[in-house]
């Protein structure tokens, strides 16, 4: 009897976890979940719970993104404990499938029901709204700190029974306790800034012609970014909220792409985008290029601009392939920033992707004059004092958090377990633990938001509402990065950490090494091949500039994730180099060729189709029957043809194929080789010999003969004789 009530009890307590989507061991089925549903939240208000709060109320949508129909769906709201440390946050950001809110909440609402049944692909909204105060069924917030809080969606799928079909993980802070008294500040706030990134998902630009015609893009996603998708979003709820509030800005500072302020003032003058077949057809963005440059440009006037390494190139990467030459170029086009926007950048400031740089590359930037590296704070080896900090000579740091740089990234390997996260919801958290609950006196935060921010206009307004609330009741206080990069070092550390992770995150090498071959032929090209022309005046580095600014743009850390996209870029580039060089070449006659005499020069007609004077070897194969001189070095006047006659010696008659081709001096190939059919009937000096020595030969023989017959004879006539 004992035995059949506790298996009754244990399969009671089994039927219940499965209702409750909780399983026994504490560990959610990371099959099932995956292949339920997808949450996605439009709304969570309040975003900061504090003494007036009364109700959290959380709106958005479900999807079914499994493979069968869902019934039953309910959805209800559970906590966790507080989190009170660094360290607590921390584990709740990585690893939001095993909060206690998950697994064993603290505190869990009513199930609400949200749709009676659900198919394949559909989508329904939801709302789920639960007071904040000690009553059952409540979340019972009566701590200050950082609740982990979770949306458990349960449901009975096509052929299964009561399970967790879904869930959103997030954080909310709670600055007061509801029903208490306000939360008070601290003498000396929390001293925030913000970078705002403007930087494309990759570079664009496939072709930029240097005889001015118009630029080919790759496809026209930027046009949809400018006009109302990512780049839009990020200028323009900065833009409204700076209008409605004139302090707005002083936290923020721009972190700009040149090449994608150069990308879109090639738009607004019109463009190309090339379709998939490889023809081309006219953009549609010039309008739209045109007033978000306008808008930028209002935007950052007088404010705080960090300027990129051109198309934010892997500068790690390139300096580990020996490309040096385009790291300079990367750094250097940061003036055209200021150029184009009428903002002075911030001098020397690079914030490089991944947070960190090696020894190598730090030697580099500070051998070009005093820099600033914007880094991950996590990297920063033996901080001593307060940022920024002195790196060495010439060399200096100031680490953005990193906490609150984690919580705002997008954890795409979370949603595939199925288990979605807030980002923004985290990033307002880990900013009210920074300035609320975790105030060091006048401690300096910088929040390094994604390189490639993709948050909806909804939640960067939230972010920007909430940082300013946080600001005008005392518990942060704006600050400039420009003063930061202008000041004095404040502490001194050791190293920027760079480990083997951070090496394998780089632009792949055998993507990197095709970059610096090209890079090389460039370089060739502008110091010993191409020279300007009296008749055409066009400097050849005006001719190579667009490559060259191409080979930068195929080492972006855009393609750090995408090697087959980093290959495809910087073959892109080769080809084009390969096309220019093919506008001077050997020009095929078409037609045998005679040669008179065995010193006969072979008769050679080169054409040069660029604008400017190339020097070129003339090279000629090994052909039996001929020996050539020396290679023949010649310069070819733009886009014009010159003859030229080879010295040569012919050592047979007869019909044979010569193979002639140019080259510069390091031996680049320059367009294409001509055969030359010939056609010789003059002796060489071989022939002659051979020739003379079978005259010889053959005199030698007769007289031989003749000698011999007469001998004979004389025998013959003396034997007559004696017979008499």
């Amino acid at each position: 009897m004992t035995t059949r009530l506790r298996r009754a009890g244990l399969a009671a307590l089994a039927a219940v976890c499965a209702v409750l989507g909780a399983p026994m061991t504490g560990q959610p089925a990371a099959a099932e979940l995956a292949a339920r549903l997808r949450v996605d939240i439009d709304q969570l208000v309040p975003r900061v719970v504090e003494a007036s709060t009364q109700a959290v109320t959380i709106s958005g949508r479900i999807t079914n993104s499994g493979d069968r129909r869902v019934d039953k769906i309910e959805v209800r709201l559970q906590r966790g404990d507080v989190l009170d440390t660094e360290a607590g946050l921390r584990t709740a950001l990585s690893d939001p499938q095993r909060t206690d809110a998950l697994t064993r909440p603290a505190i869990s609402s009513a199930f609400q029901p949200v749709a009676g049944t659900l198919d394949r692909d559909q989508s329904v909204p939801f709302t789920i709204t639960v007071p904040v105060n000690s009553d059952k069924g409540a979340l019972k917030l009566d701590k200050r700190g950082v609740y982990p809080v979770v949306l458990n969606f349960n449901g009975v799928p096509d052929y299964g029974r009561a399970e967790r079909v879904g869930a959103l993980s997030t954080l909310l802070p709670v600055l007061a306790v509801p029903g208490g008294g306000p939360a008070v500040p601290p003498a000396q706030p929390t001293q925030l800034s913000v970078l705002w990134p403007l930087i494309d998902e990759r570079p664009r630009r496939v072709q930029t012609p240097s005889d001015g015609s118009r630029t080919v893009f790759a496809d026209d996603g930027l046009s949809a970014s400018l006009s109302s998708g990512r780049l839009f979003t990020l200028v323009d709820t900065v833009r409204t909220a700076a209008a409605a509030n004139a302090s707005a800005l002083r936290s923020l500072c721009f972190a700009i792409d040149p090449d994608l302020l150069d990308t879109v003032t090639e738009m607004t003058a019109g463009y190309y985008v090339r379709a998939a077949d490889g023809t081309v057809f006219p953009g549609n963005g010039a309008h739209t290029a045109q007033l978000w440059l306008d808008r930028v440009k209002e935007l950052t006037r007088g404010q705080c601009v960090i300027a990129l390494p051109y198309a934010d190139v892997d500068l790690a990467a390139l300096t580990r392939a020996n490309a040096g030459a385009l790291v300079d170029i990367a750094l250097r086009e940061t003036a055209s920033v200021e150029a184009t926007l009428g903002t002075k950048p911030l001098t020397s400031t690079v914030w490089p992707d991944g947070g960190t740089l090696d020894q190598r590359t730090l030697a580099i930037l500070a051998a070009s004059g005093r820099t600033t590296v914007i880094s991950d704070a996590a990297k920063v080896k033996e901080p001593q004092g307060d940022l920024p900090y002195t790196l060495g000579q010439n060399l200096r740091t100031i680490p953005y958090d990193q906490l609150v740089a984690s919580s705002l990234a997008p954890k795409a390997q979370v949603d595939d377990a199925g288990v979605k996260t807030s980002s923004i919801q985290n990033g307002l958290a880990t900013l009210v633990f920074r300035g609320g609950f975790q105030s060091a006196p006048g401690q300096s935060v910088l929040v390094a938001p994604p390189r490639r921010w993709s948050a909806t206009s909804a939640e960067l307004t939230v972010f920007l509402q909430t940082m300013w609330s946080l600001e005008s009741q005392g518990f942060i206080r704006p600050l400039g990065l420009d003063g930061l990069v202008s000041g004095p070092d404040r502490g001194t550390a050791a190293a920027l950490e760079y480990t083997a992770t951070d090496s394998a995150a780089e632009v792949p090498a055998p993507v990197t090494a095709q970059i610096a071959e090209v890079d090389a032929v460039q370089r060739d090209l502008v110091e010993n091949v191409l020279f300007e022309d009296d008749t055409r005046q066009v400097d050849p580095k005006d001719l190579v500039k667009p490559m060259r600014y191409a080979l930068v743009r195929s080492g972006s850390t855009a393609w750090r994730a995408e090697p087959d996209l980093a290959r495809r870029a910087a073959g892109a580039v080769d080809d084009q180099v390969k096309a220019l060089l093919a506008q001077v070449s050997v020009t095929d006659p078409g037609r045998p060729l005679s040669l008179a005499s065995k010193d006969s020069p072979l008769p050679v007609f080169i054409t040069n189709g660029l604008p400017v004077t190339v020097r070129a070897k003339i090279n000629v194969g090994v052909t039996a029957g001929l020996k050539p001189e020396e290679a023949v070095v010649v310069r070819i006047p733009a886009q014009a043809g010159i003859p030229r006659y080879l010295p040569a010696e012919v050592t047979r008659s007869g019909r044979f194929t010569v193979t002639i081709w140019l080259t510069t001096d390091s031996g680049t190939l320059l367009g294409k080789s001509s055969r030359l059919e010939l056609n010789s009937t003059s002796y060489g000096s071989i022939t002659i010999a051979v020739t003379g020595t079978a005259a010889g030969v053959l005199v030698i023989l007769v007289g031989l003969r003749l000698f011999r017959r007469i001998r004979a004879a004389g025998r013959a006539r003396a034997a007559a004789e004696s017979d008499l």
